[in-house]
């Protein structure tokens, strides 16, 4: 060996190791953290909602996104130009056996700080929601699901009477099978959802379940406000429940389980 190839030789390894720290790890997206939301001001009417019972609801689709320092939003979300063709799996509700793409290891971030405010077609003024984040921080791509313009799932709060996490939300009937779909979320992106904001007098500790194709998240919890009548069931829960035709489980609150239906 000669002296020039025993220099190289030696300094072959720090060579090696020089490189490796300056290069990104190849699929490894870095890590996902709030974004500051940027919201036009409105002339609209914006309410916190105010509900005495279990209401029926979605959470609003936002979206998808890369992941960023700065959100802006606009007056309307949908399925928009702004997401290629290539990534919307139309009139899907569930992966098949045969995809290859999961619902699994997505990571769900709760801003209850932020309020954002929407108003559609069916209320006379706009209400307060907050963002809820669908993020993809894996290597690999996964898939999200919905309907039209929103996602499902509910919100649930701490039950003082025996301390459990009780729903104060439950899902919307719908009964048009069209509308539904898959879209894929690449590593560095994420899906923005709203939840709402309540009126109420009791302020306790909150969290989200989730439903992404077959499978269920649950957010960390939150402290958010909200009243303690909206444990209780709606008139229409009420009526499905006395049905024998057609019940009341647990499906309709993503898995939690009501007072009443408890008692049952």
């Amino acid at each position: 060996m000669t002296k020039y190839q025993a220099i190289v030789f030696l300094l072959f390894p720090l060579i090696i190791s020089c490189n490796s720290s300056d290069q990104p790890s190849a699929g490894i997206s870095r890590d996902f953290h709030l974004p500051v939301v940027i919201q036009s001001p409105t002339t609209d009417t914006i309410e916190y909602k105010k509900m005495d019972c279990i209401n029926e609801e979605t959470f609003i689709f936002g979206g998808k996104h890369k992941f960023t320092d700065t959100l802006s939003l606009g007056e309307r979300f949908l399925l928009d130009d702004t997401i290629p063709k290539v990534d919307i799996i139309k009139e899907r509700s569930h992966p098949s056996p045969s995809d290859t793409l999961s619902t699994d290891g997505f990571q769900i971030f709760i801003d209850y700080a932020r309020s954002v405010h929407y108003k559609n077609e069916y209320h006379p003024y706009g209400l307060y929601y907050f963002p809820i984040y669908v993020v993809n921080e894996t290597s690999s791509t996964k898939v999200f699901y919905g309907k039209d313009n929103y996602a499902f799932g509910i919100q649930e709060a701490i039950y003082r009477e025996d301390w459990s996490w009780r729903p104060i939300e439950g899902k919307s009937f719908d009964f048009c099978g069209n509308g539904h779909f898959g879209l894929k979320v690449h590593p560095g992106e994420f899906v923005l959802l709203l939840a709402l904001k309540y009126q109420g007098e009791d302020k306790n500790m909150m969290r989200v379940r989730l439903e992404i194709g077959e499978s269920l998240y649950i957010s960390r919890s939150y402290e958010g406000t909200f009243s303690s009548n909206q444990f209780k069931l709606s008139p229409r829960f009420l009526r499905y429940l006395k049905d024998p035709g057609t019940g009341l489980s647990p499906w309709h609150f993503c898995g939690s389980v009501p007072v009443e239906l408890d008692k049952n």
